[in-house]
């Protein structure tokens, strides 16, 4: 009877021991992982910045995150300056580290979308001019044409020019000084123009196209929905152009990381990058990475 009762009290004695080590093991239905807690941030480009913002929702729906995820602006060079620093997660910039006059050391690029810079114009001015020369263009960003009466192509009377340009530090004034007009002014050198205005984000300048009398700016194109853009040199602001070289003011949208990106941010550049989120790259006016036949 003793022998029973000994092997009985161990039968139950590993039973016990066995209860209490699942006791803290997950289940199978528990999906929480690394990259499912936490939080993630990012700052810079303010042409970038609505389509991740766009990105928060599903990414959490797709993954479980339930962390937070934080997209702020600034600019590029905004961007570039915090992801170095360690004090965002994810920089985001329309031009890289080299061409924003940046330190490149230790930054990871993820190129994410690419976006084209379209020439905008107030109402007045798109009813008498529908396409521009490089050169008209660069004359009048340099301010050696003050009336729209200069420009080649011209139908209207006189009408003074408006210029309004990004502030320093902004990738899609780098992206249009670079391959719009092929030549880079700094801020004071635009000041002195009286017919110049300095604008925060791609916001403002929209507005005060919008808004204003013999207005020209440039613009990404997912802020020109409700623009008139001018041709280049015959050539429309086209995501087929770009996709060809055949429309020459365009870049790449990069989300930079400090080292290479792991865990939760890893899984949100991913997400971004994914054939999930592609057409809402597209249908937000941005291009599509993998159509470009051209690089730079």
């Amino acid at each position: 009877m003793k022998k029973i009762i000994a092997l009985a009290l161990a039968a139950l004695t590993a039973v016990t021991l066995l209860a209490g080590c699942n006791a803290g093991t997950p289940t199978s239905n528990n999906t929480t992982s690394p990259a499912a807690a936490g939080s993630i941030t990012a700052s810079g480009s303010t042409a970038l910045q609505p389509l991740l913002t766009l990105a928060i929702d599903p990414f959490k729906a797709a993954t479980k995150f339930d962390g937070s995820v934080t997209i702020n602006g600034g600019g590029s060079g905004t961007g570039l300056t915090d992801v170095a620093a360690g004090t965002v997660n994810i920089g985001d910039s329309d031009v890289t580290p080299e061409q924003a006059g940046k330190d490149a050391t230790g930054l990871v690029d993820h190129q994410v979308a690419v976006v084209a810079v379209g020439i905008a114009v107030s109402s007045d001015v798109a009813a008498n001019l529908k396409s521009i020369t490089k050169d008209d263009l660069t004359k009048i960003f340099t301010g050696a044409i003050t009336d729209w009466n200069q420009v080649n192509g011209w139908t209207g009377g006189s009408l003074p020019v408006s210029v309004y340009y990004r502030k320093a530090g902004s990738g899609t004034r780098t992206l249009f000084e670079t391959y719009g007009i092929g030549k880079k002014l700094s801020d004071a050198d635009l000041g002195a123009f009286a017919n110049f205005t300095k604008k925060e984000s791609s916001g403002d300048l929209q507005t005060a196209i919008t808004t204003g009398k013999g207005a020209i700016g440039y613009e990404t194109l997912p802020y020109c929905k409700d623009l008139t853009l001018l041709q280049l040199d015959g050539v429309d602001a086209t995501y087929d152009n770009v996709y060809t070289g055949k429309y020459v003011i365009w870049g790449f949208e990069h989300m930079y990381t400090k080292g290479e990106a792991t865990g939760s941010v890893k899984a949100f550049i991913d997400y971004v990058m994914s054939a999930d989120f592609a057409k809402t790259i597209t249908d937000n006016g941005y291009g599509d990475v993998s159509k470009m036949t051209v690089s730079r």
